[in-house]
């Protein structure tokens, strides 16, 4: 094989490696045949840092064979040493490169260190260094002296500390929660409770919903929220509760006083008086204010039932207030439940009535000619004028005369029928006198429409038997009793009399 002298191109990075000695090339051998790969450029190469004169130059080679381009660079410095051979097959589009950086022995001699990078390696060589190397040993590993990375900065712990927090918030919510499971259900099930016994007392119209606070009140349960929630869960929230009074232990479950309550009915009596004179709204609140009826009931029976008793058809059909007057006061004894049916109490105080209004009223009625419901509308005038047992007959007598002497006396003149008509018993003013309403018997003549009270025995006796005599008028004075007069000039002389009495009591 013919030498022929080498000159080494330019490198890639168009720098011009310095002039060497001629160094015969390796011997040349046919190179084995390989994939073409498609043309790549190699990368440039590092730039060279300037050395010391006395120190070796790099040595840079290439060489292209077929469409293989084989480049290698040798450094010697006094630092160490750097070998890099790059190998590209422009018709494969393969590239293979090995650098070899060793700076941790001492440099060699300048001179062999020339020499040697002056060598060229062989081609054999070259193209074995083509091939991908195998798994090579530890020791023969390029090694590569690099700077510790700095440690990072120390992030501070705070993922432990809040999962710490988490945990602890998780557990007093756990233990919360069971606390009030535990005493909610020792309330609902009653498991350890106080056994004593309560009374408690419901008034009218109340429902399990509006007694579970007077429940909780009194000790009978422990939370009056939670018993209210019971019953709406079970529906009987609405429930009507009978009125009276109830024996309750706190050591029944809630299922057994919501029983108790509504499955039950009150065994406990009440005595009611109704006195002398009470109108119906007052024999109505009574009933109600005993727990021996529920209004919506007793507004039914009093306005709406129609009761078969003689004396009261001739005022039917049933309307407001039409049992007026015959509500008889006395005093009953009634049970106390709100769901028993309330017509039979009030047609308790009519059979009373239809007792009490004996064969000699009815005699003195017929003696007079009066209806039944004109004795009682006298009698109720009576009840509320009279004061005194012993002026009952008396005032009878005056209201008689009036009403025998239409054309004289064509107004009754009474002041509690018209305090009937404005709803209290104050002093009457002269616009009260004014007002217009069949009761007002100041501008209506003769009896008013209907009684304005439920009178007693006395006075129903009193208004048919009506004292003989010739007064016209009276006035009332401030200890009860009554001034009489015959004609109006000693009629007003009372009234200044009376009106003196008055002023002198009120200052």
């Amino acid at each position: 094989m013919e030498n022929r002298h080498y000159t080494p191109k330019h490198s890639q990075n168009g720098q011009q490696p310095p002039r060497r000695s001629p160094t015969p090339p390796p011997s040349r051998r046919p190179a084995p045949a390989q994939t073409p790969q498609p043309n790549r450029r190699p990368s440039a190469a590092a730039p060279q840092q300037r050395t010391n004169p006395q120190q070796s130059q790099p040595s840079t080679s290439r060489r292209t064979t077929g469409g293989t381009s084989t480049q290698w660079q040798t450094t010697d410095r006094t630092a160490g040493t750097s070998t890099q051979w790059r190998m590209a097959d422009r018709a494969a589009g393969t590239s293979t490169q090995w650098q070899t950086t060793d700076r941790t022995r001492s440099a060699p001699k300048a001179g062999a260190a020339q020499r040697q990078a002056a060598q060229p390696p062989k081609a054999g060589a070259a193209q074995r260094q083509t091939q991908p190397p195998k798994s090579a040993a530890p020791s023969r590993r390029p090694r590569t002296v690099e700077a510790e990375p700095e440690p990072p900065a120390k992030k501070p712990k705070t993922g432990c500390a809040l999962a710490s927090l988490y945990f602890i918030c998780l557990f007093g919510i756990s233990v919360c929660l069971s606390l009030v499971l535990i005493f909610s259900a020792n309330d609902v099930l009653a498991l350890v409770k106080t056994d004593m016994d309560i009374e408690v007392v419901v008034a009218e119209d109340t429902t399990i919903d509006g007694v579970s606070k007077q429940l909780d009140e009194r000790g009978v349960v422990n939370y009056g929220t939670l018993f209210r929630l019971f019953n709406k869960i079970k529906g009987d929230d609405g429930t009507i509760v009978s009125a009276g009074t109830y024996t309750l232990n706190p050591s029944m479950d809630y299922s057994q006083i919501l029983r108790a309550l509504t499955k039950t009915t009150s065994t406990t009596s009440v005595k009611i008086t109704i006195p002398e004179g009470y109108t119906t709204a007052q024999i109505r609140q009574t009933l109600l204010e005993g727990h021996v009826t529920s209004s919506a009931l007793i507004d039914n029976a009093l306005n709406s039932y129609p009761f078969k008793h003689t004396f009261l058809k001739d005022l039917k059909p049933p309307k407001a207030n039409w049992l007026e007057g015959y509500l008889f006061p006395d005093t009953y004894e009634f049970i106390q439940d709100s769901k028993q049916p309330v017509h039979e109490v009030v047609n308790v105080m009519l059979n009373n009535f239809d007792k009490k209004y004996d064969a000699q009223i009815k005699e003195g009625a017929e003696e007079l000619g009066l209806t039944t419901h004109e004795v009682v509308t006298i009698a109720s005038l009576i009840e509320r004028e009279a004061k005194e047992g012993s002026e009952f007959a008396k005032i009878s007598g005056v209201i008689h005369n009036r009403l025998k002497n239409k054309e004289q006396f064509p107004n009754l003149q009474i002041d509690a029928s018209l305090q009937y008509a404005v709803g209290h018993n104050n002093r009457l003013t002269d616009a009260d006198k004014q007002l217009d309403s069949p009761y007002n018997l100041y501008i209506q003549k003769g009896l008013p429409p209907g009684p304005i009270c439920n009178p007693g025995y006395n006075a129903l006796y009193a208004a048919t038997h009506p004292q003989e005599h010739g007064y016209y008028y009276y006035v009332a004075m401030p200890d009860g009793t009554h001034l009489f007069a015959k004609t109006n000039s000693q009629h007003n002389k009372n009234r200044a009399k009376a009106d003196k009495a008055w002023a002198k009591q009120r200052n």
